[in-house]
């Protein structure tokens, strides 16, 4: 019943990443339960050598020492026997459409907005048969509550099947995120849940698998609440990202900024909503962003929201 806390190694933290990480551990400290850091690395093509190394020395250099490691790819045997279980079942099915098919058929909805995400139609969800697939790799999609099929979304690629019905070559699954970081938390059993508020639209096609889990093991559906921070973002309101300048930990270290200073700032800038939730509750700080200038302007004691005070 810890608190769980999921980077990707996919390059060097910036101060908005360290910023979550911090609030994650408070929070376990606060309600006295295990603090666990779950390295996210199945994107294999986008993990950077070296990087979940580096984030492990850089968030101890910080005094946030977890009291549990998990890496994701390690548990590729559970995501692969869950999506095998849910094909037999019929809860998840292969999707045959190109991105070009859902995007096309995201036009011609005549009601479709302007910059609204793809949705997918729900033409593949109930076929009786298919025409020989020129996809290399094969999508595979959540059989969700809604008949049409709209909002199924993916939960793992794997390579191409000869028929229905027939399972693809278990060496080809490549799980979704959603599909791998929903059964990681199911398994957990964690208290709670702390990450960016840009990640707040996943916590519903998570939850739909993880009620599945809880089917299939004769639970009552309890999820972990989940605790959404401010993402620290530039003045202009742009996003900040591994790659962005001046704001590694190093750089902030060779710049007027210490340790000490860098937390005092996270210290000061948390605002939760409330201290106080059940299991299953959504929620998170009183404001979704938080600029890297005022972030930075923070010293200790001078914000009258800092929690540990009350």
């Amino acid at each position: 019943m810890g608190v769980r806390f999921a980077p990707s190694p996919t390059g060097a933290f910036h101060i908005g990443n360290f910023r979550t990480a911090w609030i994650s551990h408070w929070w376990a400290r606060h309600l006295n339960v295990p603090w666990v850091v779950r390295f996210e690395d199945i994107d294999a093509p986008r993990v950077v050598d070296g990087a979940l190394q580096r984030q492990q020395a850089e968030l101890e250099a910080l005094g946030l020492r977890p009291d549990q490691v998990v890496v994701q790819s390690q548990r590729h045997g559970r995501h692969l026997e869950v999506f095998e279980r849910a094909v037999a079942e019929k809860r998840v099915y292969p999707c045959f459409c190109s991105r070009e098919d859902v995007r096309r058929a995201l036009e011609a909805a005549s009601s479709a907005p302007h910059a609204r995400e793809a949705v997918y139609s729900g033409c593949c969800r109930d076929l009786a048969s298919f025409a020989e697939s020129k996809l290399v790799t094969l999508a595979w999609r959540f059989r969700g509550e809604n008949k049409t099929g709209v909002g199924d979304f993916i939960v793992g690629r794997t390579g191409p099947i000869t028929a229905l019905g027939k399972a693809p070559a278990r060496e080809s699954f490549v799980p979704a995120y959603n599909w791998a970081c929903a059964i990681d938390d199911a398994d957990g059993c964690y208290r709670l849940l702390v990450r960016g508020a840009d990640l707040a639209d996943v916590a519903g096609q998570q939850r739909e698998i993880q009620q599945m889990l809880a089917q299939w093991a004769g639970i009552p559906f309890s999820p972990p609440a989940i605790f959404h921070c401010a993402l620290v973002v530039r003045d202009t309101g742009e996003r900040l990202e591994k790659r962005t300048q001046g704001v590694t930990l190093p750089e902030l270290l060779s710049q007027e900024y210490d340790v000490g200073r860098l937390v005092a700032c996270f210290e000061q800038s948390l605002e939760p909503e409330r201290l106080k939730f059940k299991a299953g509750d959504i929620f998170g700080e009183k404001h979704a962003q938080l600029t890297l200038t005022r972030l930075l302007q923070l010293k200790a004691g001078a914000a009258s929201g800092n929690p540990s005070t009350r």
